[in-house]
């Protein structure tokens, strides 16, 4: 009775360290869009696109957590800070005229506004200004 009571223990243990893999794995793939399903867009494959991120609106950390986001999805955010205008919505200004991979990070952010921004001697392809409008994702960047 006693090794029945084990072995039922032990199964139960694998099935619920199974359902947490499981579930982990499909909850750290994206951020849930409308109509529930996730957003895995990521960079375009094989390009390298420089970010800087400026933190428009107000909220203390917004900059460093679209930094995560960003980097987890293949851009390379090489700066990030406090924009000196607020701002509601979020704005990406492309500086290489690279629109495929401004409109994917406007997806990544939940939307953004798309400019045409000024040729940069910082070797930027794109800054982001995060409005106050924008929300982080819900689920951890990092295991």
């Amino acid at each position: 009775m006693r090794r029945r009571t084990i072995l039922a223990a032990g199964a139960l243990l694998v099935v619920a360290v199974t359902s947490l893999v499981l579930w982990r794995a499909q909850h750290a793939e994206g951020a849930v869009v409308a109509g529930g399903a996730a957003d895995t867009t990521r960079a375009p494959a094989g390009e390298r696109i420089v970010v800087e991120v400026l933190n428009a609106s107000g909220v203390p950390g917004q900059a460093r957590r679209a930094t995560f986001l960003l980097r987890d999805r293949g851009y390379d955010v090489v700066g990030w800070g406090n924009d000196r205008t607020r701002r509601d919505g979020t704005v990406i200004e492309d500086h290489t005229g690279r629109p495929e991979a401004a409109e994917r990070l406007a997806r990544i952010l939940g939307g953004a506004a798309i400019e045409r921004g000024a040729p940069t001697s910082r070797y930027l392809d794109l800054t982001v200004r995060l409005g106050s409008a924008w929300r982080p994702p819900t689920q951890p960047f990092h295991p």
